[in-house]
């Protein structure tokens, strides 16, 4: 009885040791593979930015140099082919978002503005791969190279969900006359911890994207747009953002609306409007 109870025992043992391994072998994955599930580029052809530049003839290419040799490219979306570049917006998307699907929308909503549309590395046809950091630094690169390049005199920063992140950080570091959050969050590891809650996301993740350490060093005016039913970015996540906020913030949450779909409500647009100066 005894031998057949040890034969168990060891059995069970090796199990539950395979069973650990397994573990630390898939954690292992989820840490050094995660970028692949976090970032979802999407990348362009050049035939497929053709057809864009072909598109949209109030959109202009544009491109940047990071320090590290990196080429950025996007569009500089005209008001109109007269106007100067003295009222700018510069756009920073969502994780698996290619910025030149926002012309049209830019050029129907923000009619008076000029809008700026960088991909992050390796989403369209910029080059590199993404990292965190990467993504703050070029960010401020380009802002500082634009006000350079161009006599500006409004410049709002605008981000949506994981840009949120780079938008905070932008506005932190640098002047904004006006900044704009769209699904923010507090931290990426709060948001991923609600996701995954029985994984030990706080070790697990390098990306924090770490908003809520930032948001007071922001002087500009803040509008946060939410969606009611946001299943990506949860509503707590938002309002925890909002609640670090000591200057408050103008806060519209779209009712019957999820992360990807609110900007198709007119409230949408129709907040960011009358939120941006309508003069220089």
């Amino acid at each position: 009885m005894l031998s057949i109870l040890a034969v168990f025992h060891n059995k069970w043992i090796t199990g539950a040791g395979i069973a650990g391994l397994l573990a630390i072998f898939l954690l292992g994955l989820l840490y050094f593979f995660q970028e692949r599930l976090i970032f979802y580029p999407q990348t362009m052809t050049e035939e497929e930015v053709q057809r864009v530049a072909d598109s949209y003839p109030n959109a202009e290419e544009i491109s940047f140099t990071a320090e590290d040799g990196t080429a950025l490219h996007g569009w500089l979306v005209h008001a109109s082919p007269e106007a100067e570049v003295n009222r700018l917006l510069i756009y920073y998307g969502g994780n698996a978002e290619e910025l030149s699907g926002q012309i049209p929308m830019m050029s129907e909503h923000l009619e008076n503005w000029s809008v700026l549309l960088v991909n992050y590395r390796g989403y369209g046809a910029s080059e590199g791969s993404l990292d965190e950091e990467k993504m703050y630094e070029d960010a401020l690169l380009i802002h500082d190279e634009i006000q350079a390049q161009y006599p500006i005199e409004t410049l709002a920063v605008m981000g949506r969900s994981i840009g949120t992140a780079v938008a905070v950080n932008t506005a932190a570091e640098r002047t904004a006359d006006n900044v704009i959050l769209v699904s923010p969050f507090d931290s990426f590891k709060e948001v991923a911890g609600h996701h995954y809650p029985f994984l030990p996301v706080s070790l697990l993740l390098r990306y924090t994207f770490p908003s809520e350490e930032k948001i007071n060093d922001i002087s500009a005016p803040l509008l946060v747009i939410a969606a009611e039913e946001d299943q990506v970015i949860p509503g707590e996540r938002t309002r925890a953002l909002l609640a670090q906020r000591e200057g408050g913030a103008e806060t519209v949450w779209i009712p019957n609306r999820g992360h990807n779909d609110m900007h198709v409500n007119t409230e949408f647009w129709d907040a960011i409007r009358a939120f941006l100066p309508e003069e220089s």
